[in-house]
């Protein structure tokens, strides 16, 4: 039997979920928390963050100024957490087959960490911000998303409203 994991996420939280037939409820494997997305860019930077080169009266610039924001940093470095998750289960077999849900700009972060083998067993993706929903909620939405395993016949909807 066929086991597809589903990874719902938004830059501070996400939710991996593990399904091997479409009549069977997720089962919700992980849930990872990442505060530091939450927080004020402000608050990610020190106030020392390099000496100050002084160009007249009023204009300073940072010698060391970070070529990225602060908040976009913690943001690829949670993508990179999950991805490398990700890889850890696929190389010990643990799923076939994965679909990726995360707001446009994230999901965007997710796809530039995959390894060229985590990308094959991408099925799907949605770049819609469903973390809030709850488990029932996102499986009603991702239902037709789910690959069905060879062998099982697809559902029909008298039979899935049964399940919901």
């Amino acid at each position: 039997m066929s086991t597809t994991w589903i990874m719902v996420c938004d830059a501070a939280k996400a939710r991996l979920f593990e399904t091997r037939s479409r009549a069977v409820p997720w089962t919700v494997l992980e849930t990872t928390l990442h505060a530091e997305s939450r927080s004020k860019g402000s608050e990610l930077v020190s106030d020392h963050s390099g000496s100050r080169a002084s160009q007249g009266a009023s204009a300073h610039h940072d010698a060391l100024a970070p070529s990225s924001a602060p908040k976009e940093v913690t943001k690829a470095h949670f993508a990179h957490t999950l991805v490398k998750t990700l890889e850890q289960a696929r190389c010990e077999g643990r799923f076939d087959s994965w679909i990726a849900v995360a707001p446009p700009h994230f999901l965007g972060s997710l796809r530039s960490e995959l390894t060229v083998e985590l990308g094959k067993l991408l099925v799907a993706t949605l770049d819609k911000d469903l973390s809030q929903l709850s488990r029932g909620e996102i499986e009603d939405r991702l239902h037709d998303m789910i690959p069905v395993p060879l062998g099982e016949p697809p559902l029909l909807e008298e039979s899935r409203s049964h399940w919901g």
